[in-house]
């Protein structure tokens, strides 16, 4: 496969991916990330093979990169990037009496037509934008809006009844439950909050804390961004 020209490698997905993980965590995603772009999923029994070293919170971390479906689990990306060389290889099978100029046009429109129609629906409210847009104001963060796995998270949270203000409140209730504790603080990014504990997210007694250096200054960050929009703080 890795001579496809079908199957894409972003390194942009890669890097969202794992910049987070522990080290032991990282070896068992790049071992299931290889055995993925053989197959559609990764199944149960393999998944328990490639994390028998990693410990709960190894596993825990390690699952908000997966995706559950029917018979396995999936890396967003790399099922993308199959899906695509299945649709090139057929395409290429269809125009295979073409000139190679044709075949060529053909895939690059393809390919165009695939991204559009996957980034229409939700790109069009802009609702994307705003939510890590905030995000990054109370973090003092830099995450991208054109992250995939982050627009199929907020998306799902969305059909759930989700609005922008719900956002914003887990931003802010999460900050200052998490801000407090080193390890915690990790967690503190779109692929942890807007996974399906959201609405538990959401619902969340706060508490009293002591923000340590680093969530001072994203606390304060947010802070100066709600003054500027005219909002307040969750109380």
């Amino acid at each position: 496969m890795g001579n496809d020209p079908a199957f894409l490698f972003y390194p942009g997905d890669y890097l969202r991916d794992t910049q987070c993980l522990g080290e032991n965590t990282q070896v068992a995603y790049d071992r299931i990330m290889c055995e993925h772009m053989r197959n559609i999923c990764i199944t149960q029994k393999q998944l328990k093979f490639f994390t028998k070293r990693l410990n709960e919170d190894e596993k825990e971390e390690l699952m908000f990169t997966l995706t559950k479906i029917n018979g396995g689990y999936q890396i967003e990306w790399v099922a993308l990037s199959i899906v695509k060389r299945k649709a090139y290889s057929e395409s290429r099978r269809k125009n295979s009496t073409k000139k190679e100029e044709i075949i060529s046009k053909t895939y690059d429109n393809h390919m165009d037509n695939e991204i559009k129609d996957e980034d229409k629906s939700i790109n069009e409210s802009g609702i994307v934008k705003e939510i890590i847009e905030d995000l990054n104001f109370v973090l003092g963060s830099d995450y991208r809006t054109s992250s995939n796995k982050t627009k199929e998270l907020i998306k799902s949270r969305l059909n759930e009844g989700f609005t922008l203000d719900d956002f914003k409140i887990v931003h802010r209730k999460m900050l200052k439950s998490w801000g407090n504790n080193p390890e915690m603080c990790k967690y503190l990014r779109p692929i942890t909050l807007y996974s399906n504990k959201f609405e538990s997210y959401r619902n969340q007694m706060e508490t009293s804390s002591v923000l340590n250096q680093s969530g001072i200054k994203a606390y304060l960050i947010g802070q100066e961004w709600l003054k500027k929009h005219g909002g307040s703080d969750v109380k």
